[in-house]
C-alpha cells in the first residue's frame, strides 16, 4: 500500500522547517525579487547507497504556542547532517519555505543540467494525494530510485514569499522513469507518486 495517514504535530512541522536551513558552504540559494518572480531549474542529484529519496512537505498552519508554522517543501537524496545551535539538523538537497522567496539547492550533491523534465504527473499511476490545513497538513514520501535522480523545480514568489512550487522527479538513467510530481502551495499540496513510493510517518 502506498498510502498512509499523517498525524501532524509540532515535531514533524519543526523538522520539516528546520531542514530548509542549509548552510551556505554546501548549498546555493536562489533569491527572487520582492515582486512577482519565478525561479526555474533542473538538477541531477546523487542518491544514497540504499537508493531512495525522501520528499517532505507541509502547508501553512495556524501559529502554535505563538510560533509561526509556514508551509515548507524539502527533498533529501542523501544522508547529510550539520550541527546548528547544538542540534543535529538534516540537510535538504532542495528546500523552500512559504515565508521566504528563496530556493535552497545543495550544490555538493546536485548539479545544474540542461536535460528536460516535464512539470507534469504523466506516467504516474493512481489518484493524487491532497493535503490542506484541515486535512493531514503534512506529507512525507519515500521513493525507491536509481543511483541518481533528475529534479526539475519551478518556484513562483511574490512579496518576498513563496506562493507556488512545481516539482518533478525522475530517475537519471537511460529510461528516465517518473518518480514523483508535487504541486505545492502554502494552502494545498497535490502529490502524484510512482509505485516505488510509500507514505511514511
Amino acid at each position: 500500500m502506498r498510502r498512509g495517514i499523517w498525524i501532524v504535530g509540532l515535531l514533524a512541522a519543526s523538522v520539516a522547517a528546520t531542514a530548509v536551513g542549509v548552510h551556505a558552504s554546501s548549498a546555493a540559494s536562489s533569491r527572487a525579487a520582492t515582486g512577482a518572480a519565478t525561479i526555474d531549474g533542473t538538477y541531477s542529484c546523487g542518491v544514497r547507497r540504499a537508493h531512495f529519496i525522501l520528499l517532505s512537505g507541509s502547508v501553512t498552519l495556524p501559529p502554535l504556542q505563538n510560533q509561526p508554522q509556514p508551509g515548507v517543501l524539502n527533498l533529501t537524496t542523501v544522508s547529510k547532517t550539520v550541527v546548528k545551535k547544538g542540534a543535529t539538523v538534516t540537510v535538504a538537497q532542495l528546500g523552500l519555505s512559504a515565508n521566504k522567496s528563496i530556493l535552497h539547492i545543495d550544490k555538493s550533491t546536485c548539479t545544474r543540467v540542461k536535460r528536460r523534465v516535464p512539470l507534469k504527473p504523466k506516467g504516474l499511476s493512481g489518484p493524487p494525494e491532497t493535503v490542506t490545513p484541515t486535512f493531514e497538513g503534512h506529507l512525507t514520501q519515500r521513493c525507491g530510485t536509481k543511483s541518481r535522480v533528475l529534479v526539475h523545480v519551478r518556484l513562483t514568489t511574490n512579496g518576498g514569499k513563496s506562493t507556488r512550487a512545481l516539482l518533478a522527479i525522475r530517475n537519471d538513467d537511460a529510461k528516465h522513469r517518473p518518480l514523483a510530481f508535487w504541486n505545492w502551495s502554502p494552502g494545498k499540496i497535490i502529490s502524484y507518486a510512482a509505485n516505488s513510493c510509500v507514505d511514511v510517518n
